[in-house]
């Protein structure tokens, strides 16, 4: 058993290695090249994977890891200086793009009101990643336009706890009525609430100074491992889910006076946590799927690139800033998020997206990410043809 799971570890990290090589003589993001890796290795191409268990087992590590370190670089000072931009611009760029997707997802194709409304669920959510990481290497993370993308995608980061947990709701599953499943998912929000409050005033801080005490940094990375796992196995018992714990675990790191030693510590291994995320996520794509309905995949292509840009666009003039500004945020948000593939998970165990449309899903979302380093960066240049377009003078 220990001899298979470094063999498939030496295959993924091998294959993710040549494969990034490649992409990095061609100029294409390293995210490409894990989701390239994970086409190659998935049951689908290669058959080195043939159990998709394995597969998903690969992607909740994946996922764990990311949500931890999303937690523990969230920081409230820095929430602080653009909570308007995050608490108003971001709920209106999610809200907006939900209320949209769904509307023309059911005028077109007539689904139910809850399918409708769990597509919108998947539109909403951008590639933190791959935005943030083009941001920096252009120096644009400062500019207006940057500092309300990163706004809009903290929100959407906050965002994918509740989305999760209303998609069981959403589906109708288990006994109870929709409210009362609303109410019960809010009593185990407030009782997690309350465990992490005392955790984080309380016992984390007492035992993240007694490990110090030891002033060794490879047991104070263990004890952050310990308590990672440990509060995603009581979110999971409280019968939600590992990822909010993990999320929830690095939220109360952030709050110690640790939380810089923390990231230092953990820094290094977040490609490691990335490129495990999507390698599974590509894992899970049947290339096939691009022969069979490649009509359906360029049609929701064009349709998730619209609809978020206009719903990005929508978002920046409620906070009544400049079109100049409006185009370059909602060219640059629109894409499908990493953890959009989390929600399609969830959707496709509770029947709101069927098999076909969850591999039209994650090719569009594929090719989606592709082109956004490409988008981003040209988001400038492009702006000067629209704003004629519109006939509006580019303020600021």
């Amino acid at each position: 058993m220990q001899h298979h799971v470094l063999l498939n570890l030496f295959a993924i990290f091998g294959v993710a290695t040549a494969v990034i090589i490649i992409c990095k003589f061609l100029k294409i993001r390293y995210i490409i090249g894990y989701l390239i890796t994970g086409v190659l290795l998935s049951p689908n191409t290669s058959q080195y994977f043939t159990n998709m268990e394995e597969v998903d087992v690969y992607a909740e590590i994946g996922i764990i890891l990311l949500l931890f370190t999303v937690g523990l670089e969230f920081s409230f000072s820095n929430l602080k200086r653009i909570k308007n931009y995050v608490l108003i611009g971001g709920a209106s760029q999610v809200f907006l793009t939900i209320f949209i997707t769904a509307g023309l997802i059911w005028l077109l194709m007539r689904p139910s009101v809850e399918e409708s409304i769990f597509w919108g669920f998947l539109y909403a959510l951008s590639s933190t990643a791959i935005v943030v990481k083009v941001l920096q290497d252009t120096n644009k993370i400062t500019t207006p336009h940057g500092k309300f993308i990163l706004a809009v995608l903290l929100f959407q980061d906050i965002m994918i706890v509740p989305l999760m947990l209303f998609t069981p709701i959403l589906a109708g599953a288990g006994d109870s009525s929709p409210l009362e499943a609303l109410l019960w998912l809010l009593g185990k929000l407030i009782l997690m609430g309350g465990i992490a409050y005392l955790l984080a005033r309380f016992v984390i801080p007492f035992f993240l100074k007694t490990v110090m005490k030891v002033q060794s940094q490879e047991v104070f990375l263990i004890a952050l491992v310990f308590i990672v796992t440990g509060i995603a196995l009581l979110t999971e018992e409280l019968g939600l889910s590992l990822a909010l714990g993990a999320f929830i675990a690095g939220l109360i790191i952030a709050e110690t006076e640790y939380h810089r030693m923390a990231i230092s510590c953990f820094l290094p291994f977040r490609y490691v946590f990335m490129s495990f995320f999507f390698i599974s996520m590509g894992m899970l794509l049947d290339w096939k799927i691009f022969a069979t309905d490649f009509g359906w995949i360029v049609f929701w292509f064009f349709f998730a690139l619209l609809v978020k840009a206009i719903a990005g666009i929508l978002a920046v003039k409620v906070m009544k800033l400049d079109w100049k500004t409006a185009l370059a945020v909602g060219f640059s948000i629109a894409q499908i998020g990493e953890f959009s593939f989390v929600l399609a998970q969830s959707g496709l165990e509770y029947e709101l997206i069927s098999k076909n449309n969850y591999q039209i899903f994650l090719a569009v979302s594929i090719l989606l990410m592709s082109v956004t380093p490409f988008i981003v960066t040209q988001a400038e240049r492009i702006q000067p043809t629209f704003l004629k377009l519109l006939r509006v003078k580019a303020h600021g």
